[in-house]
């Protein structure tokens, strides 16, 4: 693939991941505009995140009579036409509608790119191929959250739309100049999808990959609010800042080569991971903004360490099918973002933070345990 080509697919995987999280650091904003609760403004983040659980395997049936580049390109035009909606849209109720078919055009993007890295890349290089699109998907995370927080703090909130619109048409015009041949992804069918998940592997992987997204979105969902609990005069910009740690993700996403060879394998490093990434847990029992900015750091380093392993150890144990590996793999992180963002709030609501914290860190600890589980296996194995 040429490096132009490359570089269109990075843009449009940025932009895609900055309409998915733009409206989390604005929502006590929309909550106190439109006169919802908390639970209701975080449904923006979470209706967004229910197609995702599916939407990457009913996809693959899809393209039985769509091309690749055509649904890419379907996916990418109707993310422009839903942030311009968003943009003009003045009911809550329609802002959440808007937002779960944002989720249904995102895996027409993902699922295209991801499956496309794992088929054209040697099985010995594709580890670091799956580094690069996954530092793509934390860049546009974090600018997503960051410049919604900064455009809304000058501008207002409305804006960070209209910008997205803007951005993704020029991505849809970028995308025109791909050959057919450049994207390629595989069909799915039910007996195919069966055949992966009765590999007690690859299920525990994707157990692991739901409760360690769960954690992690349940902590970004609510932070602005926690933000607004401890500083109530804290601005959209203050909450996108919070963000920043973010940032850690391409660093251990970039690094992660190296970090497997300290820890003599990939599911070594991932079990490592995930227990510093629990004990991250801690700093945020301690109401202060600073050390939450802090322990954002950390806490992101051990999710995206964790993330960026295990996606790349999916693709090298995959003979075959990797198509269906990779589709399962993003239902499963996406069906545990989806319940991160949402369920935790109840409980948030109605014990406070630090029971928060115990929830989430108890889900987490799932995926410890499936970390060691498959850690050992290898170990009597090998």
């Amino acid at each position: 693939m040429r490096f132009y080509h490359t570089l269109i697919m990075v843009y449009a995987t940025v932009m895609t991941f900055s309409a998915l999280y733009a409206p989390q650091p604005l929502q006590p904003i929309l909550m106190s505009e439109f006169g919802v609760s908390k639970e209701q403004a975080a449904l923006l983040t979470t209706v967004t995140m229910i197609p995702l659980g599916i939407a990457p395997i009913v996809y693959g049936y899809m393209l039985e009579s769509f091309s690749s580049k055509k649904l890419f390109l379907i996916g990418i035009g109707s993310l422009a036409l839903l942030q311009l909606a968003f943009f003009f849209t003045d009911n809550f109720n329609l802002l959440i509608v808007i937002r779960f078919f944002v989720g249904m055009a995102i895996p027409a993007v993902l699922t295209s790119v991801m499956t496309y890295i794992s088929t054209v890349t040697k099985r010995e290089t594709v580890q670091r191929q799956m580094a690069y699109y996954i530092s793509s998907t934390i860049l546009g995370g974090f600018a997503g959250r960051f410049f919604s927080g900064l455009i809304a703090s000058y501008f207002g909130w409305r804006w960070t739309f209209l910008i997205l619109a803007f951005s993704l048409s020029f991505a849809f015009l970028l995308i025109r100049s791909l050959h057919e041949a450049e994207i390629q992804v595989s069909k799915f069918s039910v007996r195919s999808v069966l055949d992966v998940l009765k590999k007690r592997q690859f299920a525990t992987i994707y157990l692991l990959i739901f409760a360690t997204f769960f954690t992690f979105a349940a902590m970004l969902n609510f932070i602005p609010f926690r933000v607004r609990e401890i500083s109530a005069g804290s601005s959209s910009f203050t909450i996108g800042v919070m963000y920043m740690g973010y940032i850690m993700g391409i660093v251990m996403s970039l690094n992660a080569l190296r970090i497997i060879k300290i820890f003599g394998g990939e599911m070594n490093t991932v079990f490592s991971a995930l227990v510093f990434y629990a004990f991250t847990l801690f700093l945020f029992t301690y109401p202060s903004l600073y050390v939450m900015f802090f322990g954002m750091f950390l806490f992101c380093c051990g999710m995206f360490l964790a993330h960026s392993v295990a996606s790349g150890y999916v693709n090298k144990i995959a003979d075959d099918k990797k198509g269906i590996t990779n589709g399962l793999y993003v239902s499963f992180y996406y069906a545990g973002g989806t319940f991160g963002s949402f369920v935790p709030g109840f409980v948030y609501s109605g014990f406070g933070w630090n029971f928060f914290l115990l929830f989430i860190g108890s889900v987490l600890s799932v995926s410890v345990a499936a970390a060691w589980f498959i850690q050992d296996r290898r170990r009597i194995y090998s």
